[in-house]
């Protein structure tokens, strides 16, 4: 994706992302090869820019909305999800509020609730039953029955 940037600058929106409005205090350090550097240059145009920026944040969304997810469906609650995730990836309160991301976990969720720990129940009873067949406790017909 950012090599496509630097061979084709897109400028159809640069008029919308004045210079300023780009100058953050935070920063990514990209590394590409010297071959890169230079045959396509180092410089993106403030559309590819943003268009960067929103890549990867949705990427970073979507990562913690599979992890909070994750957690909620093995019985966590949300709040407690929220700041594990917190903890785990290193994003406190100054990097991504924990309002912030309560509000795109409920805006964007799936809507498919998987109780995790029923579904583990389920399979481990499964193998128990499996293991009592393969050591002659069960028949295959009770095996078939529960």
């Amino acid at each position: 994706m950012f090599k496509r940037m630097l061979k084709r600058p897109n400028k159809n929106y640069d008029v919308m992302y004045p210079v300023k409005s780009l100058k953050k205090p935070d920063y990514v350090e990209v590394i590409i090869s010297d071959h890169d550097f230079y045959r396509f240059g180092w410089e993106l145009s403030r559309t590819d820019i943003v268009a960067f920026g929103k890549y990867f944040e949705s990427r970073a969304k979507w990562v913690m909305r599979t992890v909070i997810g994750s957690y909620v469906s093995f019985g966590a609650p949300l709040d407690r999800s929220i700041n594990l995730f917190q903890q785990r990836f290193a994003m406190g309160e100054e990097y991504w509020p924990f309002d912030s991301i309560k509000k795109d976990f409920y805006r964007l969720r799936t809507s498919i609730d998987v109780d995790m720990n029923a579904y583990a129940f389920n399979h481990l009873e499964r193998l128990i039953r499996i293991n009592m067949k393969n050591a002659g406790i069960i028949t295959e017909n009770g095996l078939k029955n529960n």
